[in-house]
Order: C-alpha cells, then sequence, then structure tokens
C-alpha cells in the first residue's frame, strides 16, 4: 500500500469513527426521550478497485425498532385509553345517583312508601298528609337530578367527542407532513430517523383517540387508517367530522357522510359508545322505573277516597298528573319531573286513603299503596320498584368494574410490552459509553496512522 493509500484509508477511517461518536452521542443525549428509537451504526469495508481493502466506511445508521411490537403497544394503547375513559364517566354518573347514601333514591322511596304506611294508621292526619307531600316531592326531585346529571354527561361527552375529532384532523394533517418530510429525506439519501421517531410518537397518540392501522411504504413514508377509512399517508389527508344519528355518536369522513369509522377501542369509542349505548340505556332503565312508579301510584290512589269534603269523599283522583276532560290522566311527569297533582298540592285532604266513601277513618288504601314498595310488578319483569332500581345499579356497577378490570389487564401488558421495546429500542448508557470509547480509540489509531504517514513523507522529502 502506498503512502497515499494510507492516508486516504485513515482519513476515511477518521471520518467514519467520528460519525459513530456523533451517533452515539446523540443515543446518549436521548436517554430519556421516551419516543426516541435508539441509532446503531453500521460499518463497511472500502473496496479499491485492485479488489484490495481501502479502509472504512459507514453503510447505514440503523434505526432499531420493532414494528410487530410497535402494533401490540398501540393496540393496548388504544384499549387502556377506552377503559379509563369509560372509567372516569362511570365514576361521573356513580356519583350522581349517590348509591347508597341518604341522599339515594332509594332511601327516598322508601321514605315515601313509609309515610303511606305511616298515614294508614291516622288517616285524618293533616300533618301526615303534608308529609305524604313531601316525600313524594323528594323522589320527584331525585328522579329530576339523576336524569338531569345524566343528560349533563351526554352533553359534555359531545362536546369532548368534538374536540377528540378536531385533535384527530390535527393529527392526520400532521402525519401528512412527516411522511412528506420523511420521504424527501430518504429520497436525497439522508435518514430521517429522529422524523421517524416524532411520526411514531404522532400515531401513538393517535392510537388512544381511536383504534388505527398502520402500513409502511417503501418510500420510507406509511399508511394510516381510522375505524378502517383511509386517515393519511404520502400523498393526501383525511378529514373527519362528528355526526349525530337517531340518537347513535358516529365518526364520518367530511368528504363522505355516508363513510362511517368502524371504532372498537379508544377514548373516543369510549365517549360514542357512552353516549350512543351506555347512558341511553340507564337513562331508560331510571325512565320506565319512574312511569312505572307514576302509574301503580295513580292505579291505587284513583281506587281509593278522600277525605269527606262538603258532605262526600271524592273518588277517581291521580296522586301524579291530573284528568283531562275526557277522565284521561295526563301530565303526570315533565321532564323527568314528577307533577303531583294541583288539587293535592292545593288541599292535602284529596289524598285517597281510604278505600270506602264517606269513611274517614279508614286507612285501607294508604296501607295498599305502602304495599307497593315490596310488590312484584309485571311491567319491572316480576321485579318490585327496588330490586329494579338496584339491578339498574348493578348494572352501571359492573360496567364500571369492567373498565376498572380492562385498565389494569392492559397497562400490565403495556408496562411488559414497554419493557421489551426499550430493550430494543431503548438507549442502554453502559453500552454507549463502551461505543464511545471504542470508537474513540479507533479513531485515535487512525489519526495515529496519517501521523505516521506523514513521517513517512517528511523522511523521503528529507533523503531527497
Amino acid at each position: 500500500m502506498s503512502i497515499g493509500n494510507v492516508f486516504d484509508v485513515s482519513v476515511r477511517a477518521m471520518s467514519a469513527y467520528q460519525q459513530a461518536i456523533d451517533v452515539t452521542s446523540n443515543n446518549i443525549s436521548n436517554a430519556s426521550n421516551p419516543d426516541y428509537a435508539r441509532q446503531k451504526v453500521q460499518f463497511a469495508t472500502v473496496t479499491a478497485e485492485n479488489g484490495r481493502g481501502a479502509g472504512v466506511t459507514i453503510s447505514d445508521v440503523q434505526r432499531i425498532k420493532d414494528d410487530l411490537l410497535g402494533v401490540q403497544i398501540r393496540n393496548y394503547q388504544s384499549k387502556s385509553s377506552d377503559a379509563n375513559k369509560r372509567s372516569q364517566v362511570l365514576s361521573q354518573i356513580e356519583s350522581i345517583i349517590s348509591e347508597p347514601s341518604d341522599n339515594g333514591l332509594s332511601n327516598y322511596m322508601t321514605q315515601f312508601f313509609n309515610s303511606w304506611d305511616q298515614l294508614s294508621a291516622q288517616p285524618n292526619s293533616t300533618p301526615l298528609r303534608l308529609n305524604v307531600i313531601q316525600k313524594a316531592q323528594s323522589v320527584s326531585d331525585r328522579f329530576t337530578q339523576i336524569l338531569n346529571g345524566l343528560n349533563d354527561i351526554q352533553t359534555t361527552l359531545q362536546t369532548e367527542a368534538l374536540n377528540d375529532v378536531s385533535t384527530i384532523n390535527a393529527y392526520l394533517k400532521d402525519l401528512n407532513g412527516l411522511n412528506q418530510r420523511i420521504s424527501e429525506s430518504e429520497m436525497r439519501g439522508i435518514k430521517a430517523n429522529e422524523l421517524k421517531d416524532q411520526r411514531d410518537a404522532l400515531i401513538g397518540k393517535l392510537s388512544e383517540m381511536v383504534n388505527v392501522s398502520v402500513q409502511n411504504n417503501p418510500n420510507g413514508s406509511v399508511s394510516v387508517n381510522v375505524g378502517g377509512l383511509f386517515g393519511s399517508d404520502l400523498n393526501t389527508y383525511n378529514q373527519f367530522d362528528m355526526k349525530i344519528v337517531n340518537g347513535q355518536m358516529r365518526l364520518v369522513s367530511q368528504t363522505d357522510s355516508s363513510a362511517v369509522a368502524m371504532l372498537n377501542s379508544g377514548e373516543l369509542y369510549a365517549v360514542s359508545d357512552l353516549y350512543s349505548n351506555k347512558i341511553s340505556q340507564y337513562k331508560s332503565s331510571i325512565e320506565n322505573l319512574e312511569t312505572v312508579f307514576v302509574n301503580k301510584i295513580n292505579e291505587v290512589h284513583m281506587s281509593g277516597n278522600t277525605l269527606v269534603q262538603g258532605a262526600v269523599s271524592k273518588t277517581g283522583i291521580p296522586f301524579f298528573g291530573e284528568l283531562d276532560v275526557n277522565g284521561n290522566v295526563i301530565n303526570t311527569i315533565a321532564n323527568g319531573q314528577l307533577q303531583i297533582n294541583p288539587q293535592i298540592l292545593d288541599n292535602p285532604a284529596n289524598i285517597a286513603a281510604s278505600d270506602a266513601a264517606n269513611n274517614d277513618g279508614n286507612g285501607n288504601n294508604a296501607n295498599k299503596m305502602a304495599q307497593l314498595l315490596d310488590s312484584k310488578l309485571s311491567e319491572l319483569n316480576g321485579q318490585n320498584l327496588l330490586d329494579n332500581y338496584s339491578t339498574i345499579l348493578n348494572n352501571i356497577g359492573l360496567d364500571k368494574v369492567s373498565s376498572d378490570n380492562t385498565i389494569q389487564s392492559s397497562e400490565a401488558i403495556l408496562l411488559k410490552l414497554d419493557n421489551q421495546e426499550t430493550s430494543t429500542s431503548g438507549v442502554s448508557l453502559d453500552e454507549e459509553m463502551a461505543n464511545v470509547l471504542k470508537f474513540q480509540r479507533s479513531y485515535d489509531a487512525a489519526s495515529k496512522m496519517v501521523k505516521i504517514a506523514d513521517e513517512m513523507i517528511q523522511t523521503i522529502l528529507q533523503m531527497v
């Protein structure tokens, strides 16, 4: 090998090991960056025209990333985000329902029927009649509070869904921009590893919102789908809207409202499912309980008799609502609020505690009313009022437990997957420091070769 070749080989080696030190330094500086994927220098031998070795060069700076592991992490991130959102909202619902407690609907219903039991023993007592009205108002207020609370949560979820869609649209636009920058860099032969880290982090955030699928393309870009619909790639990106169709929240493409994303995980899926299905079911069950409660109270009350007024008692008076001109009961419930008959509010003597006409001392109808608490009702599938309410609460509780269990299992799996990813893509400071020393020594050796070659040239020049 000529002295000139020694210079070339040595300078090439110095350049390669300087780049290797730069890559290693970048790894060390990003050791605490959770979005960073470790980079590894790939060395290659330079071959001269005569087939002899001509030193070393860097053939590639490899980004250490396990794509299959990334898919699994995104899937469980999406499930975990879904479960966390459900658990958060269900906790709010449990706070609104406030069971078991003195302020719970079950306690108020029990007090209401107990007030009838007390009235049955003293049917002429005005204070006990006023107590029945007061307890009825408490039941009415509690029904209203629960239903209004559920309505408020649905309104909040609708606002959150709109915000989530705006965030998703921004992510898809940013992904398109990153795809373009990555592709342009790769076409110029420049590694875009840092940009790919940014893109993966963005896809991870997107997967927390909705279920996504990702396809790697040869030009370095990726194609991302959202709920089975096109989301973003190198050339363009999709934008979405949130629509309410027949009470169902749907994520649709802005360019084609008939294209509906099939969501099955992520925060937005939790929001849409809670809004469209779960909370609507809870409301429907509570409204049905309220309706049955009103109808049964009215049924018994209309069969009874009021106190004697003007020498006669009256019958056929509903406790809730009022009679129209045709004798039909109307206006029993308005916006979730039970409407106590104005005739009863104005005159407690119109409470029908007796089961016999003109018999003020008779409390049999009040006793019959009190027994409704434990009566099995066909309208409630053979359950009594409190049992049916307990079933509603159990369903909410089971949904909450299911969400909490999913959180625990998803986070446990995510922890294992994150540890695997760290071992694969994470930076080991010990390993990187060892590489720094190795590359520095190689650089020093190459620089000494340059010095030796220079001394050889100086010796030759002195001999001339």
